[in-house]
């Protein structure tokens, strides 16, 4: 019963943060109470992957192809380094350096028109989002600060979010399957237990999402980011 909680809590957690609203800090640490850091990871890739395929379909003319693929070569290269220190650095470690990063760059973004430059930055959000996503699995709150900068309309940064993610995931779903090893019939019978639930958490929170403007949209983005990097850091 306590297993089944966990993965209904990590189907809703992951619908809601693919919406943008960073609940990674909920399901994540769960899972990987309950299955260690390499299963979680495991379990947490597949349903990932097909809602970022759906969401990607759904805001198919929300997002903008050039600024948002632009990360994916420089998130690779964060994937594959961080293949390299899985040996030699912990979560823990890994997680405050996260955390420094991701108050730096939310308190940047309250600086007057300075997230517009964030778009020039593609190479640092790109490749610190993709070693923290392969390392820790909470790239949310960086990818978050960057999308924003390039729009803050909701839809568009919905759609340039889930696009990028099913690029990202693609790519770990091939690295954790022939490299990290982590991907079997065990991981996938507990994968599909989520998905009817992270369907459940997009669905909420787009109904939640078109009651706020785009102004407190992007407020609550960046204030969840911050909570995020507190936690990371304590």
């Amino acid at each position: 019963m306590e297993e089944l909680l966990i993965l209904i809590i990590t189907g809703l957690g992951i619908g809601m943060s693919l919406m943008g609203v960073s609940t990674s800090i909920i399901f994540s640490p769960l899972i990987v109470w309950a299955y260690g850091s390499k299963l979680g990871n495991g379990i947490m890739i597949i349903p990932y992957f097909i809602a970022d395929i759906y969401i990607t379909y759904k805001y198919r003319k929300d997002f903008n192809v050039k600024d948002t693929l632009k990360l994916v070569p420089f998130a690779f290269l964060g994937m594959i380094l961080a293949i390299f220190l899985i040996p030699y650095i912990s979560e823990e470690i890994f997680s405050k350096i996260l955390g420094i990063l991701i108050i730096i760059t939310n308190l940047l973004f309250f600086i007057k028109n300075y997230e517009k430059k964030f778009k020039k930055f593609a190479s640092f959000f790109g490749f610190f989002g993709g070693l923290s996503s392969y390392l820790a699995n909470i790239s949310g709150p960086i990818f978050n600060i960057y999308f924003l900068s390039l729009n803050k309309n909701q839809k568009n940064f919905i759609g340039n979010r889930a696009l990028f993610f099913t690029f990202l995931n693609f790519i770990k779903l091939f690295l954790y399957f022939f490299i990290y090893k982590n991907i079997s019939t065990y991981t996938l019978s507990r994968s599909l237990i989520t998905i009817p639930f992270l369907f459940l958490g997009i669905f909420s929170t787009g109904f939640f999402l078109k009651k706020i403007s785009s102004e407190t949209f992007s407020k609550i983005i960046v204030f969840l980011s911050l909570i995020i990097a507190i936690y990371l850091l304590i």
